[in-house]
């Protein structure tokens, strides 16, 4: 569980590394904000693409010849980025990064493998950890050493990081039997169908898309903002590493779920993220309050993740893969659209519009907590 908690955070740092960058590639290149923001939203386009494309298979394939050649592959398209010579290809690359990256989804439901249905949670939990340290890691090692060394840098390291990880994987991952035996096109078709079967999917996906909107947005506007106030990509960094406590509360988060339900911790995880967003809105302009939000907005995110994931992968134990396929790609795909989101509405009303614009995906997932309340009211009478 260590190896494939600390894969899952190498591998999911990938998507991060660029967010704290922005302002120092917008320099390189002489590029717009609108232009260069667009590279984080490639990025989070190309990992909602390869969650379809990549992370069923973990359901009738080998899953260590599936994550070794996908740790490789990201390992050679960071080293493009690197080398990239103009801001097109640049975000050319981060798609393809987005794309092969997605391996810490195919690591998620093969965790949950190991787990009872008593201890799913917790286990859960100790990847979202992982995942969660590698967030942070991306954040702070990507503003720190773009500060000091450039931004070409960063990705040069991420390279070597992903490619140790598939040495790792090859030699101690143990093996398991596929879980299905269908053909591709089944196994992508049969994905809509347990959409259909299961409510409580739905319900989380909905919640996972707002969630992660806010999460992706705020961050690809957070460099622009924290240069208005005077900072570097450095500090910025720093702000991520203010999550450290929600890396740590994970396994008890996770502990949680299993105890009180994931109603209730995805009720905590709402109440936490609007906290957040509102404090963003009305004290945004102070260190303070950045400051204050992003020490809190990680912990809601990862309890609302957690609350989730625990609850769809107790749903079918033989498509864990298809199911964390349409999960992820939702979460994903809303990510693209909350930066996209973020982008506009910074560049027509600066961090004001943005703030509103994160609060209000908050608070749309209040009806969705409604809803999957009343829907586990009936399911229990």
């Amino acid at each position: 569980m260590v190896l494939l908690a600390a894969a899952a955070g190498i591998a999911v740092a990938n998507v991060y590394y660029v967010q704290p960058l922005l302002q120092l590639i917008a320099d390189d290149f002489h590029a717009p904000a609108r232009t260069v923001g667009l590279v984080s939203v490639m990025m989070q386009a190309g990992y909602a693409l390869g969650i379809v494309a990549f992370v069923p298979l973990g359901d009738i394939l080998q899953p260590r010849k599936l994550l070794v050649a996908m740790f490789a592959a990201v390992a050679v398209m960071l080293a493009a980025a690197a080398a990239a010579p103009t801001i097109a290809l640049l975000a050319a690359a981060t798609l393809a990064i987005g794309l092969c990256t997605t391996c810490a989804q195919v690591l998620m439901p093969f965790a949950a493998d190991f787990a009872t249905p008593a201890q799913r949670g917790r286990v859960i939990g100790m990847m979202q950890t992982g995942l969660i340290i590698g967030t942070l890691f991306a954040r702070a090692a990507g503003g720190v050493v773009g500060a000091h060394f450039g931004w070409r840098a960063v990705f040069w390291g991420a390279a070597g990081l992903c490619a140790a990880s598939a040495a790792a994987l090859a030699r101690v991952l143990p093996l398991r039997p596929p879980r299905a035996h269908m053909r591709y096109a089944d196994l992508l078709g049969s994905i809509f169908a347990l959409v259909v079967r299961y409510p409580a999917l739905r319900a989380s996906m909905a919640l996972g898309v707002l969630a992660f909107a806010t999460f992706a947005g705020l961050w690809t506007v957070m460099a622009f903002h924290m240069h208005e106030l005077g900072y570097g990509s450095d500090v910025v960094g720093y702000l991520g590493v203010l999550g450290i406590g929600s890396a740590f509360a994970a396994g008890r988060f996770g502990v949680l779920a299993d105890r009180r339900g994931t109603l209730f911790t995805g009720t905590v995880a709402w109440a936490i993220l609007l906290a957040a967003f509102a404090t963003l809105l009305i004290a945004g302009w102070t260190l303070w309050g950045v400051v204050a939000a992003c020490a809190a907005f990680p912990l809601g995110l990862s309890l609302n993740q957690i609350s989730n994931q625990t609850r769809i992968f107790s749903l079918d134990d033989a498509a864990r893969s298809r199911i964390n396929t349409a999960y992820m790609f939702t979460n994903f795909a809303g990510g693209a659209l909350g930066a996209l989101g973020a982008t506009l509405a910074w560049q027509h009303g600066g961090w004001n519009a943005a703030a509103a614009f994160h609060l209000a995906l908050v608070a749309a997932m209040a009806p969705v907590l409604v809803w999957y309340r009343r829907l586990d009211g009936l399911r229990r009478s």
